[in-house]
């Protein structure tokens, strides 16, 4: 990789995990500010994400064509790629609200760790699942970072906030399911963007459901305005931004990467919604992350042994 393309990528993977973190401080600061609802948060940012990432798609397809008219082939086909699915769209759905109303009780550096680390878990476990074994340093951070998780949520499960802890941790599974599936596919970003289309019923019918049975649909101009930019910018834009960088680094590099958001999310809120940042926080995250890191770590160096034997 040259000088250019490893500055160029460095700044793409950076910007995404930004955009990441500023996601989670947009959902926390308009929720806890009462500016509006989770459900009507979730609806506005999935439906705002599917416009804009039609708008890209769509600009991507005429700049695809003016490239084949050029080359001499303008009846080559354009799109053959897949289309996502509705499975993955349901998941999608079910990460964005229930991420939405976790935020309505956990802070926004909580939040952000417990989704990285449940995510970063899950993947774990799914690779011992299919016959990956784990040496003696990553499953001594993988209990490092268990113990770092357990250490932050317990003070949680015997008070009022345990409902948002539950709604984080499905969030962060139901986003490894999401994630897993991704790795299937050839045109993640594409996938992506037809996902989020295929959420556009589910958000009708939440819509309706919540008119039903909500008592209290709430709505300010500052509200909705936080849940477009969260949806049009800091999601489908940082998705674009990472499966941009993503090609270019390594698996291990691109999980590394990721342990970057809730710290990136815990010094946004201090600065921007005055959220403290707790001792125990800080203590559960150099175990969660430095655990995770050791497992990354360990994993990286045993495939790259496996290569040269």
């Amino acid at each position: 990789m040259t000088p250019a393309l490893l500055a160029q990528t460095t700044l793409l993977t950076l910007m995404a995990m930004i955009a990441f973190a500023t996601n989670a401080i947009l959902c926390r600061w308009a929720l806890d500010g009462g500016w509006i609802d989770p459900v009507s948060f979730t609806n506005l940012r999935l439906a705002s994400g599917a416009a804009m990432l039609f708008l890209v798609m769509s600009w991507m397809g005429w700049q695809k064509r003016l490239l084949q008219r050029k080359i001499g082939n303008p009846n080559m086909e354009v799109n053959s790629e897949s289309k996502g699915s509705w499975k993955a769209a349901f998941i999608l759905f079910v990460y964005a609200i229930t991420f939405s109303y976790g935020y309505v009780e956990i802070s926004t550096a909580t939040g952000a760790l417990l989704l990285a680390s449940v995510v970063q878990l899950t993947m774990i476990g799914y690779a011992l699942r299919n016959g990956e074994k784990l040496h003696g340093a990553e499953w001594f951070g993988a209990a490092l970072a268990l113990l770092g998780l357990l250490y932050l949520v317990y003070p949680k499960l015997t008070t009022p906030s345990w409902w948002g802890l539950l709604m984080v941790v499905i969030s962060a599974y139901t986003w490894a399911l999401y994630s897993l599936n991704g790795r299937r596919s050839l045109s993640p970003l594409r996938d992506t963007a037809y996902n989020f289309y295929r959420t556009l019923p589910m958000v009708a019918l939440a819509s309706l459901l919540s008119l039903m049975f909500i008592e209290h649909i709430h709505l300010t101009a500052t509200g909705i305005g936080m849940a477009i930019f969260s949806g049009g910018i800091t999601s489908s834009l940082g998705y674009i931004l990472w499966y941009k960088a993503l090609p270019r680094i390594s698996s291990s590099l691109a999980s590394a990467a990721q342990l970057l958001v809730p710290l990136l999310a815990a010094f946004g809120a201090v600065w921007l919604i005055d959220e403290p940042i707790t001792l125990r926080f800080m203590i559960a995250a150099a175990l969660m992350i430095g655990g995770l890191g050791l497992v990354l770590l360990g994993r990286n160096q045993h495939r790259k042994a496996d290569l040269k034997t």
